[in-house]
């Protein structure tokens, strides 16, 4: 892995320091290391758009409360309703009497009734920066394809940053086990060769098959 590389994936990771991103700045100079990271920032967006939450209508709740059947009210509810509603009555003192003791065992029995906790907060999913790589030697362009993407070849492409034929792309992943292949110049579909697991795919080939666990460990395969 190169020094670039290794700056980037601090970078997407967890934040580079000053001095880091100092270098890392110096390096982005290089037109090849400029389109580098262009290609993992745009998978970065990818991934995030792909998990983000659907809002509401503005008319969710109304609609929800239409859907809920009528609830026929309770014993203390009717109670409830009794006292406090509007109404011409003589009262003497027996009724005040009357009156005073439910409001005080109201309150007593109001006190003993344990409050309602916080909802608790919906965890975030974990992702992990998965490393894909393969020697290509004498090819232009490498994809991926997979699960992740829908299995797309013209989505996710590698670089080859050293010139050497070495391609790699870093994706970030949440849990889940994930089936892939490598596409070469736009047409030679190729399994991984140092994956740690395989997948028939029904037309004769394999798949490789990375697993992402739900710690946030994987089986790394650089």
């Amino acid at each position: 892995m190169t020094r670039f590389e290794a700056l980037l994936e601090a970078y997407l990771a967890t934040g580079l320091s000053p001095e880091d991103e100092q270098e890392f700045t110096a390096l982005l100079a290089v037109p090849e290391h400029q389109k580098v990271f262009a290609e993992h920032q745009d998978v970065v967006r990818l991934f995030r758009a792909a998990v983000r939450p659907q809002v509401p209508s503005p008319s969710f709740t109304e609609e929800v409360l239409a859907r809920l059947p009528e609830r026929t009210p309770g014993a203390w509810e009717r109670l409830w309703e009794f006292v406090w509603t509007p109404r011409l009555a003589r009262w003497n003192v027996a009724s005040a009497l009357a009156l005073g003791m439910i409001l005080i065992a109201i309150a007593v029995v109001g006190r003993g009734l344990p409050g309602s906790l916080p909802a608790a907060p919906e965890p975030r999913p974990v992702v992990t920066l998965f490393r894909f790589s393969l020697q290509a030697p004498g090819a232009e362009r490498v994809s991926l394809a997979g699960d992740f993407n829908g299995w797309r070849t013209d989505e996710i492409f590698l670089a080859d940053v050293t010139g050497r034929g070495q391609f790699s792309v870093t994706l970030p992943l949440t849990p889940g086990r994930y089936a892939y292949m490598f596409v070469v110049d736009g047409t030679t579909w190729m399994t991984d060769p140092r994956a740690d697991a395989y997948l028939d795919d029904g037309f004769g080939n394999r798949n490789a098959v990375v697993t992402i666990d739900a710690g946030g460990s994987s089986h790394d395969q650089s």
